[in-house]
């Protein structure tokens, strides 16, 4: 190849060379989102270039979503994101109770502005990288992640992130940072505890699940923050967790232990409701009263569960609210692509239902009552009725003279 079209093939293509150099500087943060970028003449001087390469560069990065050009002001760097036509919102979740009742109310909500709700994933065993990238192929306009596992692979999380809007739901999607909305899990802690101090537990333990979710740890943390701040000894022998990430089965065994020895806690607070019927049976088949001799308190209140008709306390979340406001992000960040990420908090509400010599005056809500959703469910609760006649028979199995509809 002669110099001449050697020289003519870099000036064909010296734009990408200039568009790519200016897009990783906006990554890096050596140009911040919504400043403006060097002027023209600033950039022809720095690349050697002519202002007609340097145009292309820049039209360049406009059309890949990585700059903004204002009128009459000049060319603004901007996330990455580009505006597609497509009308299709992701939803990547694992496929709860909750997820599945959201799903449902997002699908609503969306419909209202022209939006169309595609579950694009359901299962532990699908991992979200493909969901993400299936959305990227179809060129979704947005994606709600509930994010399921803890270390996604960082190279397709990252690159999703600065290519579409994504509404992380309930905790971060670790790997990238995005929009989210979630609750203030460390005040729910703290409720949920304090209510077991002011109901006259003096040891109160902590069970559920314990794994490296940060909202995980802020709910411990509302836990501690209540015990100090009434005075009380926190224990770390009264740390009773039957679950950690991974786990197939909960594993009760030590907690069970716990409870039958004469050296147990006069109170739970377990850190989640789904792990509630667990605990609570295995407190019943250690000949423990519920609530007269243990009494408990949960995060979260879907799971429907009574002991002799006595309903369990709990914070309960205003998921009906965090829908609304996950379709409001949605809809903010789809008309405001290089706006910087937001958090966002739905409401939550302590409920209590049943305590220790409680009077009826005490109870802010029946044991049949149901909070956090102010609209029909599409799918029931699950429901665990239990009583407190049980009897442990040598070499055969629990019985028990409730009825368990999980």
């Amino acid at each position: 190849m002669s110099e001449e079209r050697k020289a003519a093939r870099i000036a064909r293509n010296g734009f990408r060379v200039i568009a790519d150099t200016l897009q990783r500087e906006i990554e890096a943060g050596g140009i911040e989102v919504g400043s403006y970028l060097p002027t023209e003449r600033e950039l022809q001087t720095s690349f050697g270039a002519s202002r007609a390469t340097i145009r292309k560069a820049l039209a360049s990065l406009v059309d890949i979503g990585w700059a903004k050009s204002v009128p009459n002001r000049g060319v603004m760097a901007a996330r990455g994101f580009k505006p597609v036509a497509s009308t299709k919102i992701g939803l990547i979740d694992s496929g709860t109770f909750v997820q599945q009742v959201l799903g449902v109310k997002l699908s609503a909500l969306l419909e209202q502005h022209g939006l169309q709700l595609v579950h694009l994933a359901g299962s532990i065993d699908y991992p979200m990288e493909y969901a993400l990238q299936r959305a990227l192929d179809q060129e979704f306009a947005g994606i709600f992640v509930w994010p399921y596992r803890g270390f996604p692979d960082q190279e397709t999380i990252q690159k999703a992130a600065k290519q579409i809007p994504i509404i992380a739901l309930d905790h971060k999607l670790n790997g990238a940072e995005t929009d989210i909305v979630t609750f203030d899990y460390e005040l729910a802690g703290y409720q949920a505890t304090e209510h077991l101090i002011k109901s006259g537990a003096r040891r109160i333990g902590v069970t559920g699940m314990l794994d490296m979710l940060e909202i995980t740890h802020q709910r411990f943390c509302g836990y501690m923050k209540a015990m100090f701040a009434y005075g009380l000894q926190p224990r770390s022998r009264d740390f009773l967790f039957t679950a950690t990430s991974g786990q197939d089965e909960d594993d009760i065994s030590v907690l069970e232990m716990k409870l039958r020895s004469g050296d147990r806690p006069d109170a739970m607070l377990v850190l989640q409701d789904q792990y509630l019927p667990k605990v609570v049976e295995a407190s019943l088949r250690s000949g423990i009263s519920v609530p007269r001799d243990i009494q408990f308190a949960t995060i979260g209140d879907d799971v429907d569960i009574t002991v002799d008709s006595v309903g369990m306390s709990s914070v309960a979340f205003d998921w009906e609210g965090f829908a609304f406001e996950s379709m409001q992000l949605l809809i903010d960040r789809l008309q405001n692509l290089n706006r910087p990420p937001q958090v966002r908090f739905a409401s939550q509400k302590l409920v209590v239902r049943g305590i220790k010599n409680s009077q009826e005056s005490d109870l802010t809500m029946s044991s049949d009552q149901e909070a956090g959703y102010s609209f029909p469910l599409p799918i029931s609760k699950a429901q665990y009725r239990y009583s407190t006649t049980w009897r442990l028979q040598t070499n055969s199995p629990l019985s028990h003279s409730g009825e368990n509809k999980p």
